[in-house]
């Protein structure tokens, strides 16, 4: 780049350009509430997949902006946030419909921080704010990568009453960063209460049903065996649900930023292992049309350290013997596509282990209990719901 280049009139002080940063990533942390939870509520199942996608791009969106307000002066992340900012993250959650919450969350409050970036842009000193214009052009790719996705959905949504109501609320706020001028003041009249489903919502194209165990699976030829093996896969929706669960419930609670951005990582994974599943079963022929969600429906009434423990330390180690056997199965057969397919979920689930090891520590440092406990008191859970005891963590499947 020429010296040349580098000479702007424009550019940002420290103070501006943290503060800045700061409202962004309020937004993209918030946003990990609204898509954890909407995960669970959208119906179409592959909206889903794409709601895990973009809920991991924001995750690491807030990983990033914190680096960098930990080396400015005076930019530290947990900062207040002006009022209004906070109330349109919230808010967005509140849609009235999936569709609403689409053309929201996309068509609205995501424009606008489009929009925003690009004015930053479009102010930054090239030389004195390179750190932020690397940073805020990289958000701005994922973003608008998203945009696409929403805009070629067929649905007619600029005309919703959601969608006025919350470009007024952002026009009475003066926009993302409260800079231009203030609309009127506006108060929500369609916000619905958002009740974090309890059970994954599907439509009709998806069945809830029994899926053949592992024992069956092993007695069947290597075709209907893979067949059976890949709706279990599908099935890791159960996995990533539960996973929503516990993002949203630790979204407003005194947690370190860092156990959201695991469990964002592990939630992103199970919605992958679970795409994995509709990839491979449409490449034999088959479409993905039945899930069995009985682990995530059990899960709920547990604390979040209880979901934690019964994923990471009960469920996935109770898993975890199949996966080598099934990357060499898979190998032995020349099934290489397959073999592709476990090879990456085996690799994943020993991180998450990890995760499950580091929080669930974590968690119990100041608590008389150790993880036996905790293991105990999940036992108990599933005794009740189950009218039977309960002497092992396992699956039907």
């Amino acid at each position: 780049m020429a010296t040349t280049d580098l000479i702007s009139p424009n550019g940002l002080g420290i103070s501006s350009a943290a503060q800045q940063i700061r409202n962004y990533s309020w937004i993209a942390r918030r946003s990990i509430k609204t898509l954890s939870g909407w995960f669970l509520k959208i119906a179409d199942f592959e909206r889903k997949y794409t709601l895990s996608y973009h809920l991991y791009d924001n995750s690491e969106h807030v990983t990033w902006f914190r680096a960098r307000l930990s080396e400015m002066r005076g930019g530290n992340p947990n900062a207040n946030i002006r009022p209004q900012l906070r109330e349109i993250c919230d808010t967005v959650l509140l849609a009235p419909s999936d569709d609403d919450f689409l053309a929201g969350y996309y068509g609205v409050l995501q424009a606008n921080v489009i929009e925003s970036i690009k004015a930053d842009l479009a102010a930054l000193d090239l030389s004195a704010n390179a750190n932020e214009q690397r940073l805020l052009q990289r958000v701005l790719r994922d973003l608008e990568s998203q945009q696409m996705w929403f805009l070629s959905l067929d649905f007619d949504w600029e005309s919703r009453v959601w969608v006025g109501e919350l470009r007024a609320f952002i026009k009475s706020m003066g926009g993302i960063h409260g800079e231009l001028p203030l609309g009127d003041p506006y108060t929500f009249t369609q916000c619905e209460t958002f009740v974090r489903p309890e059970r994954i919502l599907f439509d009709d194209k998806i069945s809830v049903g029994p899926l053949c165990s592992y024992e069956e699976r092993e007695k069947m030829d290597t075709k209907e065996a893979t067949i059976e093996q890949f709706r279990v896969f599908f099935n890791e929706f159960y996995a990533a649900a539960l996973l929503a669960s516990i993002l949203y419930d630790a979204s407003d609670g005194d947690y370190p930023w860092e156990l959201l951005a695991d469990f964002s990582r592990h939630f992103w994974d199970e919605a992958r292992h679970s795409e994995f599943g509709c990839i491979r079963l449409r490449e034999l022929g088959c479409e993905p049309d039945r899930v069995n969600p009985i682990l995530f429906d059990e899960s709920q009434g547990l604390p979040l350290l209880h979901r934690i423990a019964y994923l990471t330390r009960g469920l996935e180690a109770y898993f975890m013997p199949r996966k080598g056997k099934r990357v060499k199965d898979y190998e032995k057969v020349g099934d290489i596509r397959s073999q592709l397919f476990a090879d990456q979920d085996w690799s994943d689930e020993i991180n998450h282990v990890r995760y499950g090891s580091r929080w669930t520590d974590f968690l119990l440092e100041d608590d008389h209990r150790d993880l036996d406990d905790i293991i105990d008191e999940v036992k108990d859970h599933l005794s009740k719901i189950r009218g039977k005891k309960v002497d092992t963590i396992n699956a039907p499947f």
